[in-house]
């Protein structure tokens, strides 16, 4: 079965949310964040950054999300929630997938953690003072994107809007999704509302 490593209230919350999406049976591993346990020899041999998320599917080891995605999508779905890739719809899930993660998950990630959990020795304040600068912007791209539609690449639901989720529900806890943002507080309560956003929430 497969193995899903995973911290609550972290970006990994995206690999269980997108499995249950799937129908997809799993198991998680719980590892506790900043903290020994993701440093340990064993499991810096699963990820080598000692981080999460990262898979075991049979032996077969995969980190970074975007990357997950794409092979759970391919290999145990028809691919619906990835369009191919050499079509428009693909390139902009791919577009938005991206983003997701890198600047949305990371700067708001940054701004989060710099500013709150993360231990004291290894609070860099710059970067809560560079991520806040930079927020708005960040938001604002999605805003726009989002237009009118009920989902990023449209009336359908996409790997691409767990991805963009996770950095936006930051984004909301921070106050940088608000009234000045309503397209996405809309869309961040229609994706929370889905039943496996909140089985995966649950885990």
């Amino acid at each position: 079965m497969l193995k899903i490593y995973h911290s609550k209230q972290s970006r990994s919350m995206r690999v269980v949310w997108l499995c249950e999406e799937l129908g997809l049976p799993y198991e998680v591993e719980h590892l506790a964040m900043f903290t020994p346990e993701m440093k340990t020899p064993d499991y810096l041999a699963i990820h080598p950054l000692g981080k999460v998320p990262a898979i075991d599917d049979g032996g077969f080891v995969l980190w970074e999300t975007g990357a997950i995605f794409e092979y759970l999508v391919a290999r145990y779905s028809d691919g619906a929630l990835i369009p191919p890739r050499d079509t428009r719809e693909g390139a902009r899930a791919a577009q938005w997938i991206g983003y997701g993660e890198n600047p949305l998950t990371i700067i708001m990630g940054e701004i989060a953690a710099h500013g709150g959990p993360i231990p004291e020795n290894m609070k860099i304040p710059a970067l809560v003072e560079r991520g806040e600068t930079i927020a708005p912007a960040l938001v604002g791209v999605v805003e726009r994107g989002l237009g009118d539609r009920a989902f990023i690449l449209g009336e359908n639901f996409s790997a691409a809007d767990i991805m963009l989720a996770f950095g936006l529900n930051i984004a909301r806890h921070l106050g940088f999704v608000n009234e000045g943002t309503p397209g996405l507080l809309d869309y961040c309560d229609r994706l929370m509302a889905r039943p496996a956003s909140q089985r995966a929430a649950a885990v």
